[in-house]
């Protein structure tokens, strides 16, 4: 990515791209980037009857071509301030990678937003490194890791430009490496948690044959005998529970298992029936103890496209992944709950709504996060390593913990600070047994959002016009 980063740049300064061609080649890159880092979800249409994994292909295009369009867009309009402000160099690669970061963060957020393969994630291996996204968020990230990319090139016209460009990063991983290494101690609560990776393949969980197997396989695991260790919570995946929410409520002593003291939280598809019709289905999770019958239950509100809806079909019918031929609904519900039982706010995040910054408190600040996902549409693919990379982050920029169960996996415990405390790899079965730690303070980000992201990428555009603009000797 950085490689195809320093490339463009290049051609369109070295050739003098003018606006339209700078369109092309914005969106040449960014169609590349984008289908290399999500092939993987058209091997989810696989289990569907509708063209499987050539239908999947297609869906990606279209999918990657509309969002290509935000990079074309911000490199046309750098290539215009560039002669328009007369720019040096320097001044223009400030002006690119605003640009192209802000470009970002609106493919981010409007029309619904898909903020899948920010560039800021190419640290995602590191502790260190994405200690910064505590302060600027993924996208300020991204932001300086665009610009410290392009000193590569800027090292060759004068050093003191490299170093301008790779001064801000360089910087911000100082302030990471310090933060991990002197600040990062950690205190668990008194809260038991039980994450359940029952690993069911996605052909075995669409097998309406299995449904009663798989309940077993869950129950199982969750009462899984652990010396000296009785959780508080036990958590299932998304959708883990293989009956829509009508069955629930009809045989709701199948959980008659759980201790007094004891929550499960589930996965499960919620129905809205009215007149015996089938109105709304939604992506819900549900909180569920022994004597009572669930009245806590979060809907999804950021739905998957192709996966739990088709945004293209107004033009062509491709359906979705799931099946049906009903589009699932969108929650209205705030995602933050208090479970009196735990006496802890616990907030709510299913699949991949986890990879929204700054959008994925809505409500009071919770005690730690829960994600339920499952990635098993997308089998032995770099999916749901991308995922985990994205739950990581989310826990850095709040300070939050976030306990990530996954019904192939990744399953994952990840403290305040990012770090991976347990998980269980991918395709495994089994359990994870842990205390939750305790929230962080408030992190600069979890206040500002990405307010001074934004403010930052302006006065990277206001210093390029004031100061790096051409002289002639």
């Amino acid at each position: 990515m950085v490689f195809g980063i320093i490339s463009l740049f290049y051609f369109i300064y070295k050739f003098n791209f003018n606006i339209l061609k700078a369109f092309y080649a914005g969106c040449l890159f960014s169609f590349g980037q984008l289908f290399f880092g999500l092939y993987w979800i058209a091997y989810a249409f696989e289990y569907t009857s509708k063209g499987g994994v050539f239908t999947g292909f297609i869906a990606i295009i279209f999918l990657t071509f509309f969002m290509s369009i935000f990079t074309g867009v911000f490199c046309s309009l750098s290539i215009f301030l560039k002669g328009f402000w007369n720019l040096n160099i320097f001044g223009f690669s400030l002006v690119f990678a605003s640009l192209l970061s802000f470009g970002e963060y609106l493919r981010g957020n409007l029309f619904g937003g898909f903020p899948w393969n920010i560039i800021g994630y190419v640290w995602s291996d590191s502790y260190v490194l994405m200690q910064p996204v505590s302060i600027v968020g993924i996208y300020g990230l991204g932001l300086f890791t665009f610009l410290a990319s392009l000193s590569f090139i800027l090292f060759f016209y004068k050093k003191k430009y490299g170093l301008y460009a790779i001064s801000p990063l360089l910087i911000l991983i100082l302030i990471g490496a310090i933060r991990i290494i002197y600040f990062s101690d950690i205190n668990d609560s008194s809260i038991a948690i039980r994450v359940v990776q029952p690993s069911i393949k996605q052909i075995e969980k669409l097998d309406n044959t299995l449904k009663s197997a798989h309940l077993k396989k869950l129950k199982n695991l969750s009462l899984k005998e652990n010396i000296n260790f009785s959780p508080s919570i036990i958590i299932w995946p998304e959708s883990a529970f293989p009956y829509n929410s009508s069955i629930l409520e009809k045989n709701f002593n199948i959980f008659n298992w759980l201790k007094d003291d004891q929550l499960l939280i589930t996965g499960i598809t919620r129905v809205n029936i009215k007149n015996k019709q089938l109105k709304n289905i939604f992506n819900s999770a549900y909180v569920i103890s022994n004597s009572d019958k669930p009245d806590q239950y979060y809907d999804k509100v950021r739905l998957v496209p192709f996966g739990e809806f088709n945004p293209f079909k107004k033009f062509v019918n491709f359906g979705k992944i799931t099946s049906g031929n009903l589009d699932f609904s969108k929650g209205k519900n705030s995602n933050i709950f208090k479970l009196s039982k735990v006496n802890s706010k616990v907030g709510f995040l299913i699949c991949y709504e986890v990879i929204f910054s700054s959008q994925i408190i809505n409500g009071p600040r919770p005690d730690f996060l829960i994600n339920l996902t499952n990635d098993a549409w997308y089998g032995d693919t770099y999916g749901p390593v991308q995922h985990l990379a994205a739950a990581k982050a989310r826990a850095i920029e709040e300070g939050i913990s976030i306990i990530r169960s996954a019904n192939t996996g990744i399953s994952a415990i990840i403290d305040p600070y990012g770090r991976y405390i347990k998980y269980l790899e991918l395709g495994k079965e089994g359990i994870i047994d842990i205390h939750i730690p305790k929230p962080n303070k408030k992190t600069l980000f979890s206040v500002l959002g990405n307010i001074l992201f934004l403010i930052i990428s302006i006065f990277m555009l206001m210093l390029a016009r004031i100061i790096f603009i051409s002289k002639k000797l």
